[in-house]
């Protein structure tokens, strides 16, 4: 058995094909392992904080000391002696295996934590996990953030958050402007999707990695939009309990697609070849939806050269933007400046070892997420105090948006009309 913190030995080798086609990272593989030190001591590693993060997390806010509220008493049945002691009025978190609450499993035959079972369980796993899930977006809050924990919306809705926060910031005639929005590092393409099916507005997606759109990614993409849209339209988002679905248009006209009901007095041959066409037309809706989640994709880096080789898009484009673009995060806001046009990026890895030329104007280095966000800010001013003609746009601006994770949004608002900067 090997635990977080222990030093051990192992022979790798390249994973098969199969595992490195889905990952875009290096992946090796490993047999067996041994020991070389174990970690001492009963207390567990002491895991570093992501970088970025508050380091400090106030007491009051640390649910890992936190009794549980389901009874002054502990569990009842348990699968450990120790457990039924009556020397414990109101254990805490730290009573408990952590283990055996992960996956009801504990390997260690001494494990002298507590092991509920039955309703008990479920109670004090759902509890764990409400406060764990509490505590890191806690942890991961970002200074100076203005939103409250539950006044966020889960990470799933980020990409609807962000292309409203567009909309409501640039506007939707100027962002369907020229070719539109560059879409930078969109990945599957979310961010295009809603901007297209919820606001009407033209984006194309670059992305160096070409991607084979598989249909049950169409579905869980469509099925995303059209709740939103039937919330946007007064609804509860819970289409398919109601018994219609919302059918989406190029035009971004919903339209309510009745289920109708089998006919008794109906002939049952009959009421079974209705069902058989009703099944074909639904598929034939169906493909002509997934049909629509397609958007224009440019499947290469952001660079000097792409201003290059696809000059008419990007001089035409109205906006470059970036949800949480990795690597491109950068080379958006260098792009962006240099020739003069607005971006929106959201920043959240910072790869700080692959960049250790990275500079504050202090001088010192580009290691925290908030320190990334300073130094494009930094460019900014570098790029107005040498003369570059920036009246267009006023100075790199950042706004906290209203959902889980890195949600600082940085942006260069325009000051001029559309027709001025874009042919």
């Amino acid at each position: 058995m090997v635990r977080c913190g222990d030093s051990i030995k192992l022979k790798a080798f390249e994973a098969s094909e199969d595992e490195r086609a889905c990952r875009e990272h290096e992946v090796y593989q490993a047999t067996d392992f041994s020991v070389l030190k174990a970690w001492p001591g009963d207390n567990p590693f002491p895991t570093e904080l992501a970088m970025g993060l508050k380091q400090q997390v106030s007491t009051n806010n640390n649910k890992a000391t936190v009794s549980p509220s389901i009874n002054n008493t502990p569990p009842a049945s348990t699968t450990h002696p120790s457990a039924t002691t009556t020397s414990i009025a109101s254990p805490v978190w730290t009573d408990y295996c952590k283990f055996w609450i992960n996956s009801r499993k504990c390997l260690k035959r001494d494990c002298k934590k507590l092991h509920p079972t039955g309703d008990n369980y479920a109670k004090i796993q759902e509890m764990w996990v409400r406060e764990r899930t509490l505590a890191r977006q806690e942890r991961s809050k970002l200074q100076d953030d203005p939103h409250s924990i539950p006044s966020k919306v889960p990470h799933s809705q980020r990409a609807f958050i962000f292309c409203r926060w567009l909309v409501d910031t640039f506007g939707q005639e100027y962002l369907n402007s020229g070719s539109g929005v560059l879409d930078i590092a969109g990945g599957k393409g979310e961010i295009s999707l809603f901007l297209k099916h919820m606001f009407g507005i033209h984006s194309t997606v670059v992305e160096p990695n070409a991607r084979r759109d598989k249909s049950y990614q169409r579905r869980n993409l469509m099925d995303v939009i059209q709740r939103q849209l039937d919330i946007e339209d007064g609804g509860d988002g819970h289409i398919h309990r109601r018994g219609f679905s919302v059918r989406l248009t190029p035009s971004n006209a919903t339209e309510e697609v009745s289920q109708p009901r089998v006919n008794p007095n109906v002939d049952a041959q009959e009421q079974q070849e209705e069902q058989v066409d009703r099944v074909k037309e639904r598929r034939r809706i169906k493909k002509q939806q997934e049909a629509q989640f397609v958007v224009p994709r440019l499947c290469t880096l952001l660079d000097d050269q792409f201003a290059v080789d696809h000059k008419d898009v990007f001089e035409r484009a109205s906006i470059l933007i970036g949800m949480h673009p990795d690597q491109a995060t950068e080379p958006i806001v260098t792009l962006a400046l240099k020739h003069n046009k607005p971006f929106a990026v959201v920043p959240c890895c910072v790869f700080a070892h692959e960049n250790p030329e990275r500079r504050l104007l202090d001088g010192s280095k580009v290691s925290t997420t908030l320190e990334f966000i300073q130094y494009l800010t930094e460019k900014d001013n570098l790029i107005r105090e040498g003369g570059l003609d920036s009246s267009k746009f006023g100075p790199v601006s950042k706004q906290f948006l209203p959902f889980d994770g890195m949600n600082i949004v940085l942006y260069r608002p325009r000051l001029a009309s559309p027709s001025s900067q874009i042919a």
